[in-house]
């Protein structure tokens, strides 16, 4: 294994505040736009930029060093809503607008929701109805039960934001991205000479400590993480550049070290509960390959 350099410090903020950041349509646990400036001067520039775990899309919404997009992630729900802004943004952006204006109450969340998870809504209704549900539920969680039904209650907001330009913004980049409902060993296989990956997977939980892990039905195990760990080497000597982001669990720490990423320390503010007022700084590792 190469050597590792270990970066303590926080990296500096001084040129934060000269750019202004794109803030992504949809509410995301765990999403990276408290983190961009850190982000941006750690991801390199290149041809293509390869998210296996694209989430709200914070970071290819900002990205100006990368032509083209692939995006992936293994929410069924998330990629359609990408894959039908691509297409017919229009109609998606018209089906949630009347989303939003009739259904703005408890009773009006719970019928959508029972059409949700009925499985009957076409493509671009069903895009529009998961934009409606995620700034509508509680702290704009995504979680699904065992049988792959939306479970989250109504958040109880008086006037859920609709994001229009958030909306036409993405709209706009959708012609460069290619989405894709994926794990990510499925999507990192394609990353090669020229390309940029940055994985930003369900981070490991401090000791002594539960995390949110549910990517996918079993959730983000620590073979998993190990394995993704390994999909990126492969990647790298394939040709790609590599970041990933995670926890400073100690043994993500030494998982990263081992296989040979320079690890920087950046600082990340948390929301830990729906209060803004409980909401901290946390210590964040990106890792670089």
């Amino acid at each position: 294994m190469s050597a590792v350099t270990c970066v303590p410090e926080v990296l500096p903020k001084e040129n934060a505040s000269q750019r202004t950041w794109q803030r992504p349509f949809l509410k995301w646990a765990g999403g990276k736009y408290s983190l961009l400036p850190e982000l941006d001067r750690l991801i390199p520039a290149g041809k293509r930029l390869i998210e296996p775990f694209v989430g709200g899309g914070s970071v290819f919404l900002n990205s100006d060093k990368h032509a083209d997009f692939l995006l992936a992630d293994v929410n069924p729900d998330l990629i359609n809503l990408y894959q039908m802004l691509s297409v017919v943004p229009e109609l998606v952006t018209h089906w949630a607008r009347d989303f939003f204006d009739v259904l703005n109450n408890e009773g009006g969340f719970l019928a959508c929701r029972d059409e949700f998870n009925s499985q009957h809504m076409a493509g671009p209704e069903r895009a529009a109805a998961f934009l409606y549900l995620n700034r509508h539920c509680f702290n704009g969680l995504i979680r699904y039960n065992r049988g792959g039904q939306f479970n989250v209650g109504y958040g109880k907001y008086r006037a859920p934001y609709f994001p229009e330009k958030e909306l036409k913004t993405f709209a706009d980049m959708a012609h460069n991205c290619v989405f894709m409902n994926a794990g990510f060993r499925r999507t990192l296989l394609l990353a090669g000479e020229g390309d940029v990956v940055y994985c930003d997977p369900p981070y490991e939980p401090l000791p002594g400590t539960t995390g949110f892990t549910n990517y996918s039905a079993g959730g983000f195990s620590w073979d998993d993480q190990t394995a993704l760990a390994e999909c990126c080497v492969a990647a790298h000597q394939r040709g790609a550049k590599v970041v990933i982001s995670n926890s400073t669990a100690p043994r993500v720490i030494e998982l990263y070290e081992q296989h040979g990423f320079t690890l920087h320390h950046v600082s990340a503010r948390r929301a830990i509960s729906s209060k803004s007022s409980t909401r901290e700084t946390a210590t964040d590792i990106v890792a670089v390959l």
